[in-house]
């Protein structure tokens, strides 16, 4: 069921606005945000709800109709088992659509200056060389960031639901590790001497 529901794009860009950060939404308000059809907005919202990913919280009658507002079942990073269980085909292309929206979080924050108007903002990136045992030991690594910033960015949730006038702003992060192929020069070479 979830394989079905993350097959098309629109669901996993519904999926990922309502995590980043998590929130509530409506079909209308995404199909306003987006210049999409209502009524195939509607759709996708219904296709993840049936999957278990998103639940109605809120009903408000509108002109003559119903008006449902959506939240997440739980955060998108927290379906580890589910994760596991779509086979490689839909893990790449869920992967590829969150990445394009991270990149997309990154370019418009360097487009409006709040990328770098901070100092304690944080870039990094590297590709390495490393064995079995490296790689475990940096999934590792991830996996228990991954785990206290879950716990750390539960806990700003309730203290800002405390406090909603309170000052807040939004602030993005990007986490990934994965295998990379060799660079194509590296390829052409072991290919040319065997």
């Amino acid at each position: 069921m979830l394989a079905k529901a993350l097959s098309h794009p629109s669901r996993v860009r519904i999926l990922t606005e309502m995590n980043t950060p998590t929130r509530r939404m409506s079909p209308v308000q995404f199909a306003d945000r987006h210049g999409e059809h209502l009524g195939t907005v509607a759709y996708h919202f219904r296709i993840l709800r049936q999957a278990g990913c998103i639940k109605v919280v809120e009903e408000h009658t509108r002109r003559g109709g119903t008006e449902h507002v959506y939240e997440p079942v739980k955060r998108a990073m927290a379906w580890k088992r589910e994760w596991e269980d779509l086979g490689p085909f839909f893990r790449d292309n869920l992967a590829a659509a969150a990445l394009r929206e991270a990149v997309e979080a990154v370019g418009r924050a360097i487009d409006s200056g709040t990328f770098a108007g901070r100092e304690d903002s944080v870039l990094a990136h590297d590709t390495l060389w490393v064995d079995e045992e490296g790689l475990a030991e940096i999934q590792s690594m991830f996996m228990r960031q991954l785990q206290e910033l879950l716990i750390t960015t539960e806990r700003i949730h309730q203290r800002l639901h405390k406090d909603p006038d309170g000052p807040k702003f939004l602030m993005s992060y990007l986490m990934a590790s994965f295998e990379s192929p060799p660079p194509e020069d590296l390829v052409e070479t072991e290919d040319t001497s065997a």
